[in-house]
């Protein structure tokens, strides 16, 4: 088959220079006489995944770094806060992605697919690279915030599966948080979360589904109630199914 000759590598080196970048060409080409001679200057592999990760680090920066106040997981609360071990200092960093706090705890069944993560304060992400769920507790004097809480403790149990326990308290109240992977009689594998809260006097214990995860920002689109208020569809593709009456849906 004949293909008629294209000058990508013309056009590439125009449109950097347009913009004020490096020629990629001969970047790539310094980079090459550092190592020793291979097939390929660097596996298509490892630079494919590394623009997913920036990429969605370039959104990270847009949403993150202007917006301090909102509530944030772990990772960014550490990440940011100068006084943190985890700090980064980010002055000069194009994308902000998570560098520091990345010890999650994985929960699932043998010969299952579906892998929750749990991050050290227990915010939940029940499938690969999606929103996740967190928990709160909320009275008239005091919000117990999981990322904001300095000390928690987490903790693996097994009864008949594999179950990552974590329990904050700030002040007189406390969460604790259980979750695990089961297989209902069909089969089919979900993520069983469980929450109990306990406030010195009356509150919420306020069930959050946020638009980020432990990488960073992850889009939610739409939220569908469902099951008269008793389940919310999110992006029009997964379910979250609640065993006990909600006294209130909001929406923002």
């Amino acid at each position: 088959m004949w293909m008629k000759w294209f000058p990508w590598r013309f056009i590439v080196k125009r449109m950097a220079r347009a913009h004020g970048f490096l020629d990629p060409v001969v970047l790539l080409s310094y980079i090459n006489r550092f190592a020793q001679p291979a097939e390929v200057t660097a596996p298509v592999e490892l630079l494919r995944a590394g623009a997913v990760l920036h990429a969605r680090g370039l959104i990270n920066s847009q949403a993150i770094q202007h917006n301090l106040d909102w509530v944030w997981p772990y990772w960014v609360e550490c990440q940011f806060d100068p006084d943190s071990p985890s700090f980064v200092p980010r002055a000069f960093s194009l994308t902000h992605i998570n560098l520091t706090q990345r010890n999650w705890t994985a929960v699932g069944l043998p010969d299952s697919i579906e892998l929750p993560i749990v991050d050290p304060r227990g915010l939940v992400t029940p499938f690969f690279d999606s929103w996740s769920v967190d928990a709160w507790v909320i009275t008239e004097d005091q919000k117990l915030i999981p990322s904001k809480i300095v000390q928690g403790n987490q903790r693996l149990e097994w009864e008949e599966n594999l179950s990552v326990v974590t329990e904050l308290s700030q002040g007189q109240a406390k969460l604790i948080s259980h979750v695990e992977v089961q297989k209902n009689p069909e089969g089919i594998a979900s993520c069983k979360m469980t929450f109990s809260a306990m406030a010195p006097q009356e509150g919420w214990l306020v069930v959050s589904l946020r638009p980020f995860n432990p990488e960073g920002v992850s889009f939610v689109h739409r939220i569908e109630l469902m099951n008269e208020g008793q389940a919310w569809k999110v992006n029009d593709e997964h379910g979250i199914y609640f065993n006990h009456k909600i006294e209130r849906n909001l929406f923002s």
